[in-house]
């Protein structure tokens, strides 16, 4: 029997260390105040608490705040399962940078963009399949998205066999899609869509190579970005417990909050320090040039 994603990360032998939010910040590079800094951010689990009906998660005005500070110095592109479309009205009336449906689309600086080919005709015959299929198990929650279905079962997790086994028969019709599980959903989406991918390009298309990318993220689907974070020599920061490829642990969203206040202050003091700098600097200029 498949064994849920959370059921997994529950069992793993692999103990969980959580860190806090200045441990992190002080194990980073200095590159970490360097002019190009990218920040990437999850939503569901990382920045938004787990809701069983995502049309009624929120992000809490106090970390919808933090990120609008935060742009001052960097950066953000929040990368998510969730359409360009359902991620824009978590930030309403904010446009930020949104890389969407598992990395499929792009929203980057008001552009939109897909990021691999799909065959709208096969993804609404795999929707119709999904729908049909699915009636008999009214259990399930059938969540159909611009370019992926997900089925999630958090609100009745003895499903998830029932629903790991529509997937897998789903993909026999549609091999050109493929299965990504969560945290009790199953999503089918198509071949090559996933956030390491677009974190990639992104960093390959719209910064330099001195860039320095920092990801937060919480789930299965985030091991991609936090690979692709690595490769980049960047900081990958992994929320809850569970086997993962980053390198540093926040135990919930709380501290996820904490730790980007902590690190806008740490940005702030970093800008005083140079302001400061460049003044005493200036100020030795008109010195010498008055003795002369």
């Amino acid at each position: 029997m498949f064994k849920h994603s959370e059921q997994v990360i529950e069992d793993s032998s692999e103990a969980s260390f959580y860190m806090s939010p200045n441990m992190i910040i002080n194990a980073c590079p200095s590159e970490i105040y360097s002019q190009d800094l990218v920040l990437f951010l999850d939503i569901d689990g990382t920045i938004s608490e787990f809701n069983p009906n995502p049309e009624k998660s929120i992000i809490s005005s106090e970390i919808i705040g933090l990120l609008k500070q935060l742009q001052t110095y960097l950066t953000l592109i929040l990368v998510t399962g969730r359409s360009i479309i359902q991620a824009q009205n978590l930030i309403y009336p904010f446009k930020w940078n949104i890389a969407g449906s598992h990395g499929l689309e792009l929203r980057y600086q008001s552009e939109l963009k897909t990021l691999i080919q799909l065959n709208p005709e096969r993804l609404q015959q795999l929707k119709d399949y999904i729908q049909t299929h699915a009636r008999q198990l009214a259990q399930l929650r059938i969540e159909v998205k611009r370019y992926s279905v997900a089925l999630h079962f958090r609100e009745h997790p003895d499903m998830e066999q029932a629903a790991h086994t529509l997937a897998l028969n789903c993909l026999s019709q549609f091999p050109e899609f493929e299965l990504k599980p969560g945290k009790y959903v199953f999503e089918l989406v198509p071949q090559g869509a996933n956030k390491g991918s677009a974190i990639q390009q992104i960093m390959q298309q719209y910064h330099s190579p001195t860039a320095y990318p920092i990801f937060i993220g919480d789930d299965l689907t985030d091991e991609a970005g936090f690979q692709a974070i690595n490769a980049l020599k960047g900081c990958s920061i992994k929320v809850g417990s569970g086997v993962t490829a980053a390198q540093y642990r926040l135990e919930n969203v709380s501290q996820v909050q904490a730790f980007l206040e902590i690190f806008l202050t740490s940005l702030k003091a970093q800008e005083q320090q140079l302001s400061e700098k460049s003044h005493v600097k200036t100020h030795r200029v008109i010195k010498s040039c008055e003795s002369t």
